[in-house]
């Protein structure tokens, strides 16, 4: 099995769920615009969407699957909307609360869509995604360089291995073409995890705090 390819975005930190839950927390959802940012915020950090998936997104890509509702993607490198990702309860609601404010009878229309005066309704670029993302965080006091809108996918992977998915069951979340790529993850949590370095300490130490 060939190994994961370690991309420049493994550099990125990820969320750990309490601060996560403390950005989501601190977004306004009194306004279309607020309720916009929570719907978008919530749907990277639970199923872990590319931002160019969040702008190809449609209304009419929410669907039923068997006894669950489901979201179409057009994954990277796809040229259809083939892969499907259930969608869990707190983001269906979150953005059918959004999407009943909007009041859109197109079900074409782009699920997430612009509120500036010179785009208004029109699609959403990954750039305003990625500005909408990082000042989320910023204003919920996080404010570092290693934290992108890339860092709701890494947050959605890790927090998925860390409370009991599988590997393969987090690589079809991700949709990672190389079952190697969400080893990564798995590689990172059982280093954060591992003992050895208090061993020693023990060993020099004769005692740890």
């Amino acid at each position: 099995m060939k190994s994961g390819h370690l991309s420049k975005n493994f550099k990125k930190d990820y969320l750990t769920s309490s601060q996560a839950k403390k950005i989501l927390d601190e977004i306004d959802r009194s306004t279309l615009k607020g309720k916009r940012d929570y719907a978008m915020l919530v749907t990277m950090l639970t199923m872990g969407l590319r931002t160019i998936e969040i702008t190809r997104a449609n209304i009419e890509d929410i669907r039923t699957k068997g006894d669950a509702t489901v979201l179409y993607v057009q994954g990277k490198g796809h040229e259809e909307k083939d892969d499907l990702i259930r969608m869990p309860y707190h983001v269906e609601t979150a953005i059918r609360d959004y999407l009943s404010v909007r009041n859109i009878a197109n079900p074409s229309a782009p699920l997430f869509v612009s509120t500036s005066n010179h785009n208004h309704n029109g699609c959403m670029t990954t750039r305003s995604i990625r500005r909408i993302v990082k000042t989320a965080f910023i204003s919920a006091g996080f404010n570092s360089s290693r934290l992108t809108a890339h860092s709701t996918r890494h947050t959605a992977a890790t927090l998925s291995l860390l409370n009991g998915a599988t590997l393969q069951q987090t690589q079809e979340l991700l949709r990672h073409k190389n079952i190697g790529t969400t080893e990564i993850y798995a590689h990172n949590i059982d280093a954060t995890t591992n003992p050895a370095a208090t061993y020693v300490e023990k060993a020099i130490f004769g005692t740890t705090i």
